[in-house]
């Protein structure tokens, strides 16, 4: 029977959930309806490529922030260790990622990125603002989901999702067609999320000091592996953008249909906090065979609603990208298939991913997804008509690492454990 607190708890983080993904619904929803036909087809374009880049650059990186700091503060506090020198750790981290992440992008945009966002300020300005928000919220959340209060984790959910959500219904309201607008609507709320939690995050004074290892050496490569995790799961609809200059809408249509598919693998990182804890106990204590029926038991139940999911986007996808999102016109049923599938098998990966963390593999995540990302590319550029190169490039990619990791991660379990929380500097890969 399972505890009462658990069940709330697990009500907690699905509400949250809810209210992120109406959110990414909403946006892509209303700015569909504001800027419809040929005219408005840059501008819709625009920022739906914001919606991928924010979920591309920010927590690309700052979710393996989240994961790092989550795998650290469950490792002092197994230790009975003071878990401010981590927290504070962590935010350095935090700062550092965010002022390299602010250099990419200022070198992209006369590059490439001025073209995909219409070389607009606002939008530019927007990006930012996003970036410097997930940096605070997933340090929350790391620090949160490292402790087990995923109660007070589930409200940097309910609060990112509001305020993503009503801006966007209110600029809708008051029939304001500015792009710009639009972007820090969207942008903003994962800072809010952040302050919204600030006086929850409150640790214990202590005289200890400690500086924890392995920290950054973990963070980069969780970093490298989770930045093109984002990759294989927002580039598409940017590249076919730019691919496709002549043909705007067809690309914005292949555009929100793509967000169609893939809303549950933007919803799925909270999965990972919830994971990321339990496995690491478990491996501390040297489980492996609870460890292994976990991870098997976890894919099965992931497998049979994502198989659910596809059913879902081949029998409703395209009556909801044409009335939902107001696309010029329906997606075909065998794009939204395939597109489901490539959610499905993305999602497995991610499965698997918390159990190497936790055996302190990190470096097998970070390879898994290299040569994922490898494929992909290849395909998508490569192909000589955008969206068939995208569709195929959306499958191909994420298999690849789902069988990297999962080779990966039955290795490792035939091997002991590294310790408690182990750094990456630690242990065989």
């Amino acid at each position: 029977m399972i505890p009462a607190r658990r069940l709330g708890t697990a009500a907690h983080l699905a509400a949250g959930l809810g209210v992120l993904g109406a959110a990414g619904y909403a946006f892509v929803a209303v700015v569909g309806h504001v800027f419809h036909g040929p005219a408005d087809a840059g501008a819709l374009n625009a920022l739906i490529s914001l919606y991928m880049l924010v979920n591309i650059i920010g927590p690309g990186v700052f979710a393996a922030l989240e994961q790092e700091t989550s795998r650290a503060v469950s490792a002092a506090a197994a230790r009975g260790e003071p878990l401010r020198p981590v927290a504070r750790r962590a935010a350095v981290l935090a700062l550092w990622s965010f002022a390299g992440l602010v250099a990419v992008v200022l070198v992209a945009w006369p590059l490439v990125l001025g073209r995909v966002l219409e070389w607009r300020p606002g939008l530019f300005a927007a990006l930012l603002v996003a970036i410097a928000g997930s940096g605070a919220v997933y340090w929350a959340r790391g620090l949160l989901g490292g402790q087990q209060r995923f109660t007070v984790y589930a409200r940097t959910l309910y609060v990112e999702g509001a305020v993503r959500l009503l801006p966007c219904l209110a600029l809708l309201a008051f029939a304001l067609e500015e792009p710009s607008a639009f972007g820090f609507a969207f942008a903003v709320g994962s800072a809010v999320a952040a302050l919204s939690v600030w006086p929850a995050l409150k640790l214990p004074a202590t005289d200890v000091v400690t500086s924890p290892d392995g920290m950054g050496r973990s963070l980069l490569y969780l970093a490298g592996a989770i930045a093109l995790s984002q990759l294989l799961a927002n580039l598409a609809p940017v590249v076919v953008t730019y691919r496709s200059p002549d043909d705007l809408v067809a690309a914005a249509v292949f555009g929100s249909t793509f967000v169609l598919a893939r809303v549950p693998l933007f919803l799925f990182a909270p999965v990972q906090a919830v994971l990321l804890p339990q496995v690491t106990r478990a491996a501390a204590m040297g489980r492996h065979e609870e460890l292994t029926r976990r991870l098997w038991q976890v894919l099965g139940l992931v497998a049979g609603l994502g198989v659910l999911g596809v059913a879902g986007c081949v029998w409703l996808g395209p009556w909801a990208a044409e009335q939902l999102f107001n696309t010029a016109y329906r997606p075909s049923v065998g794009t939204l298939a395939l597109l489901g599938t490539a959610t499905l098998v993305m999602m497995l990966a991610l499965v698997v991913q918390p159990t190497l963390v936790a055996l302190a593999r990190q470096r097998t995540v970070t390879i898994g997804w290299i040569a994922g990302s490898v494929v992909f590319l290849v395909v998508l550029v490569v192909g000589s008509e955008p969206i068939t190169a995208a569709l195929v490039a959306q499958l191909a990619g994420p298999l690849v690492v789902l069988a990297v990791l999962l080779v990966g991660v039955l290795r490792a379990l035939r091997v002991p454990p590294a310790g408690v929380g182990a750094s990456p500097a630690t242990g065989r890969r």
